[in-house]
């Protein structure tokens, strides 16, 4: 619930500087207040100012004391009651929400739920997202893996990687670049836009997600990712600061690919590199079964909820961003419109 405010938010001052406050206020049926309360605290490169400002009282003077706390904690210690049975027992002089809010500050309330169950009933849900109905972005240092560094400074090979990943399939596009770059990470968001529209996919469907890194973040003078994806016809979100689990299906597959090719391939040559990435990257996305989705690749998860959608999809080759955005400086047009360089 937390997350949807803030992404409303988001929405909320994005449309108000567009269109006006009036026009806001009737889109989203809130209060003028509202609408400049959250245009006045919105900062382009900060996105914590669209989050909730805390409301807690400096002073409480009716705040347990410090003796009774002692016994709580000292009363949960021995027995490891709740909060109700803790009352009842040791006949404590405050109540079962004061003497909840003392265990939790001190970290005395143990979790029921596993984590492993907790992420299992989180991928059941997942499961019935509409597909490709979000689309995470992320970028992954390339330059602290100890297989793959020499070889990365004698060839002078890639530094970073740049990952879109879908939330539903598990699909992969990844491109690599030697800087962490708004540039970079636009640019591939392009080629991925297109990828999808010709492969068949209603990019209106589409919803970009992104943490809040300086090659993701933008403001009205410096066009980026979410406004480029806009203009085809997407939509997009940045997940709130700190919020770092809203990434793990991109992050998982920043994981399996130091586990399963940096950390294990030797390369004779920079184009012997990008061969073999590119094939593992076919094979992730064809052929290789992911245990959490039923054991099924990529591709059959896409072919079997929309058969519409073209088998092409799942053969990305890896994209060299650097050579791509020299040829595409030249034939960029900066009145609007774009001249993407044929797909390498």
């Amino acid at each position: 619930m937390k997350g949807e405010r803030y992404i409303l938010r988001q929405r909320l001052v994005s449309y108000a500087r567009e269109h006006g406050i009036r026009a806001a206020m009737r889109a989203f049926g809130c209060s003028r207040k509202t609408v400049r309360k959250w245009v006045r605290r919105f900062k382009p490169r900060t996105p914590s100012s669209l989050a909730e400002l805390s409301r807690r009282p400096k002073r409480c003077p009716h705040k347990t004391s410090h003796k009774v706390e002692r016994q709580v904690v000292a009363a949960r210690e021995r027995t490891g009651f709740g909060a109700e049975r803790l009352k009842e027992e040791f006949a404590l002089n405050c109540s079962e929400g004061a003497i909840k809010r003392i265990l939790r500050q001190r970290n005395l309330i143990q979790p029921r739920k596993k984590k492993h169950k907790t992420k299992k009933d989180l991928r059941e849900v997942k499961k019935h997202w509409k597909l490709f109905g979000q689309l995470s972005a992320d970028t992954k240092y390339l330059n602290d893996m100890p297989n793959y560094w020499p070889q990365m400074v004698r060839l002078g090979l890639p530094r970073f990687q740049y990952t879109v990943r879908d939330v539903v399939s598990g699909i992969v596009f990844a491109g690599y670049a030697d800087e962490l770059s708004k540039t970079y990470s636009t640019l591939l968001a392009e080629y991925v836009s297109a990828h999808l529209a010709f492969s068949g996919v209603d990019l209106g469907h589409v919803e970009w997600q992104t943490d809040n890194g300086s090659e993701f973040l933008e403001d009205e003078h410096h066009r980026g990712l979410p406004s480029t994806v806009r203009d085809l016809g997407s939509d997009h979100h940045y997940i709130p600061p700190k919020a770092y689990t809203w990434q793990s299906d991109v992050e998982t597959v920043h994981r399996l690919v130091e586990d399963e090719f940096f950390d294990r391939e030797t390369f004779r040559s920079k184009a012997d590199f990008w061969n073999r990435i590119s094939w593992y990257w076919y094979y992730f996305n064809i052929s290789r079964p992911n245990r959490h989705k039923d054991k099924k690749p990529p591709l059959q998860i896409i072919t079997e909820r929309d058969p519409h959608i073209h088998p092409a999809i799942a053969s990305w080759r890896a994209l060299d961003l650097g050579r791509l955005f020299r040829q595409y400086v030249p034939r960029y047009n900066p009145k609007g419109g774009h001249d993407l360089p044929a797909y390498p």
